[in-house]
Formats: C-alpha cells, sequence, structure tokens
C-alpha cells in the first residue's frame, strides 16, 4: 500500500493535511500537561523537579544539594560583586583562580551576570 499525496491543493488534501495537523498540535499539549503534572507532582512530594540544578548545587537523592566547589565561587562572586567589580573583571578572576564554569571552558561576564541576577545573589 502506497503512501497517500497530501502535497496537492485541492480541497481533500488540503483537510487531510489540516487534520494531521491539529492531531499533531493535540498530542503536543497532552505530552506538555503530562510533563507538566508529574514535575508538579514530584515537587510536591519533595523532589528536585525543573531542569538543571542551578550552579552551586548538584541534584542528589531527588534534592538540590551545595557543590563545595561551586559554592566557593560563588562566595567569590558575591565578593567581588560587593567590591564593585565588573562582570569582566569577576569572570576573569574567576578563570585565573582555577574556579570551572559548570557548562563551558571558560567564564564570560554574562554567566556572570545572570548567577548574580539570581534571586538569593542579588547584589548588583
Amino acid at each position: 500500500m502506497s503512501e497517500p499525496d497530501v502535497d496537492g491543493g485541492d480541497p481533500t488534501r488540503v483537510l487531510v493535511r489540516q487534520v494531521f495537523g491539529a492531531i499533531a498540535q493535540y498530542e503536543r499539549a497532552l505530552i506538555s500537561a503530562r510533563m507538566q503534572a508529574g514535575r508538579a507532582a514530584k515537587a510536591a512530594r519533595g523532589g528536585f523537579a525543573f531542569g538543571s540544578p542551578p550552579f552551586g548545587y548538584r541534584a542528589s537523592d531527588k534534592q538540590l544539594a551545595p557543590e563545595p566547589n561551586e559554592q566557593a565561587a560563588l562566595a567569590r562572586i558575591v565578593e567581588m560583586r560587593r567590591r564593585g567589580a565588573t562582570f569582566r573583571a569577576i569572570a576573569e578572576a574567576l578563570d585565573a583562580e582555577g574556579f570551572e564554569p559548570k557548562r563551558s571552558q571558560r567564564w564570560h561576564p554574562e554567566k556572570v551576570r545572570r548567577i548574580v541576577a539570581r534571586a538569593d545573589l542579588a547584589i548588583a
């Protein structure tokens, strides 16, 4: 059996494409709703349920736990920012002092800015 040709412009083919598109959109909405419900249930049970842990933490036994090396970097960021250092200066100092960012080889000023902007580090 061959696949139906739905690429044409006649009304039946247009209808078939629209029905397939509506079904695909419905399935995406169902998947999204299931994922949100699962994350909410996990969070309600006390587990960490939302993406990658923020810098300074790791997921451990379904909870966020401090990551010692990253906590030291956070303390350095806070210290330097409170003294008025720019994001670029902080990034360069972190690289020079051997602190490693979570997902890249080097520190970038934008990464430092995002870390500082987190609610628990609002010191900008």
